[in-house]
């Protein structure tokens, strides 16, 4: 029986050493695709392995020394296959590539109906604000129409002071877009009035800047950010509809479990629109007010367009999922 142990020990030292220094390329994350999927490999040999030498240790009195080796090798294994990733700036920078894209194209019906809400609000506004400037006096603060019917605009102060500017600009837009979220827990009846609200403001002031000669200063300024915060706002306004849905249909689950699991999807919506509403924030405050020909802002509002629209419907990678073992999110299949 010690001949077959020997022989045994001499056949399979070789795989555990071989695990033992796949471990420490690992810990030292040198360690390729196809060396990780042979580290499972070797995990799995080596946990029989242990398995079999202890059996032998208690029948045949097998040195300790062996026994104590293999199970350290196979615990450092095992904490490394099984580890919970922390959080890295990679896992966020993965979210941002591929997995705020995937939500948003998974959600796009309840984006596309908070984009319908504020262009019905837009387009009531602009229609009243043309022909009845009373109207007008009851959305539109009296200094910013007084500038208008002035010939002037409002927006020019905002180039005496850009950083201070750009970080009102961000944390005003971002509290819009966290509202419009949250007041999706009111049957979506809150998200409703805010993107009817904004739609109608935005109406009023073109409509206002249209009857005094000054759309083209008014868009050229609007637009250049607007193609970004205002898709960040429907997305937000999206992530309120679709929570407000979860409670009015919550189809065949419990309204606690679909409210639930709609919160998640519109959670990562949230979380999306923050960079996109920095940046509007960023382009607002230091390139929307800069006297340019207007046919250069007009032309950096189509660019911006387009690539957030390649970004938002053209990613296809799909992220990781936190929370999952290292080796697992990159080899399951091979692992389990």
């Amino acid at each position: 029986m010690a001949e077959s142990i020997r022989k045994f020990i001499e056949s399979r030292r070789s795989r555990w050493e071989e695990l033992e220094a796949a471990i420490q390329s690992l810990e030292r994350g040198r360690l390729s695709a196809s060396e990780l999927v042979g580290l499972a490999r070797l995990y799995r040999e080596a946990t029989a392995d242990l398995a079999r030498l202890q059996t032998f240790q208690s029948q045949d009195g097998l040195e300790n020394d062996l026994v104590i080796y293999l199970n350290h090798v196979v615990a450092r294994a095992y904490s490394q296959i099984y580890r919970s990733s922390p959080p890295r700036m990679a896992s966020l920078w993965r979210f941002l590539r591929s997995g705020f894209p995937a939500t948003f194209r998974e959600t796009l019906p309840w984006t596309l109906l908070a984009l319908s809400v504020f262009a019905i609000g837009l387009i009531y506004g602009f229609v009243t604000a043309i022909s009845d400037s009373s109207f007008v006096a009851l959305i539109v603060p009296p200094q910013l129409i007084q500038q208008v019917e002035e010939g002037t605009v409002w927006f020019d102060s905002i180039l005496a002071a850009k950083p201070l500017a750009s970080s009102l600009i961000m944390t005003n837009n971002i509290s819009i877009s966290f509202l419009a979220f949250a007041l999706g827990i009111t049957f979506g009846l809150g998200t409703l009035y805010l993107m009817v609200f904004n739609g109608l403001m935005v109406g009023t002031l073109s409509g206002l800047c249209y009857t005094h000669g000054l759309s083209v200063p008014f868009w050229s300024f609007v637009l250049p950010h607007g193609v970004i915060e205002l898709a960040a706002i429907f997305i937000a306004g999206g992530a309120g509809f679709l929570m407000g849905g979860a409670l009015l249909f919550p189809g065949d689950l419990p309204r606690k479990d679909a409210l639930l699991k709609r919160a998640r999807q519109a959670g990562r919506l949230i979380l999306g629109c923050v960079p996109l509403l920095v940046i509007a924030g960023i382009v607002e405050a230091f390139f929307s007010p800069l006297h340019i020909h207007v046919g250069f802002k007009f032309g950096m509002a189509g660019l911006l367009l387009a690539l957030l629209l390649c970004y938002l419907l053209l990613s296809t990678l799909t992220p990781d999922t936190p929370g999952q073992s290292f080796l697992v999110r990159q080899g399951q299949s091979n692992i389990e």
